[in-house]
């Protein structure tokens, strides 16, 4: 008997879902009940197999994104409710210092945007249009370069936690938070991005798969976890 996607407990709230199942082509397909259409740009080249004959998407570090209208991702605004993303990263060393993995923002005054830096932090940021602060953040440290990572990022009010996992094995992470904690973003009708920022300036180099996000949900560890043990066989060779 087969099972709905939207019975599967870890699918619950999902609001967007990409396992990139298509392997050719500019549109990517979400699973999630919604069903928001994922634009490729500049997919030229940007298709790899893995040895698990899984399909990723490598982008080139220029010009290579995905994206989202604003319209078909309401839930993704994440005010003042829980929400989770994660997915499958690998981030190449040298280019840009700033690689954005996902984000719903304009400029610097509303929205959130999750990045990895140079120095081999990933930051969860939420943008305010007043307050005492115009950005607060949410980090965790050590994300080498030029390996898969798996990330699961979870957030409730002011608190949040980052999760990592490996073809080794998988483990929650000392999550640093801004003083205050993390404020509730300023709502944002900015588009969806994945693999750049809203300017076109960060951009991710490397492969990825399946980015996805819950809204109103808090994806625990265990969960996480699940996940992970679900996933971790595609990418040891």
């Amino acid at each position: 008997m087969s099972v709905h996607y939207d019975a599967v407990a870890i699918n619950r709230n999902m609001a967007i879902d990409l396992p990139f199942r298509e392997g050719v082509g500019a549109v990517t397909h979400s699973l999630a009940k919604t069903h928001p259409e994922v634009t490729i740009v500049d997919v030229g080249g940007v298709w790899t197999i893995l040895d698990s004959y899984l399909p990723c998407l490598t982008l080139d570090g220029a010009n290579d994104y995905l994206w989202a209208s604003a319209a078909d991702t309401l839930n993704l605004d994440f005010t003042t409710d829980d929400y989770s993303v994660g997915g499958w990263f690998w981030v190449t060393s040298g280019g840009k210092d700033d690689k954005t993995l996902m984000c719903r923002f304009l400029l610097n005054n509303n929205g959130w945007e999750l990045y990895h830096y140079t120095n081999q932090i990933l930051t969860m940021r939420h943008h305010h249009a007043a307050g005492a602060s115009l950005r607060t953040a949410a980090f965790s440290r050590n994300w080498a370069f030029n390996k898969w990572w798996f990330l699961g990022f979870s957030r409730t009010g002011g608190l949040a936690q980052f999760w990592r996992g490996d073809i080794d094995g998988f483990g929650s992470l000392t999550t640093e938070i801004s003083v205050g904690g993390l404020i509730d973003p300023e709502s944002c009708a900015q588009r969806f991005q994945i693999g750049t920022d809203t300017t076109l300036v960060n951009d991710y180099n490397g492969p990825l798969w399946r980015p996805r996000a819950w809204f109103d949900r808090y994806i625990t560890e265990a969960e996480w976890q699940q996940i992970w043990e679900k996933e971790v066989e595609l990418f040891r060779s």
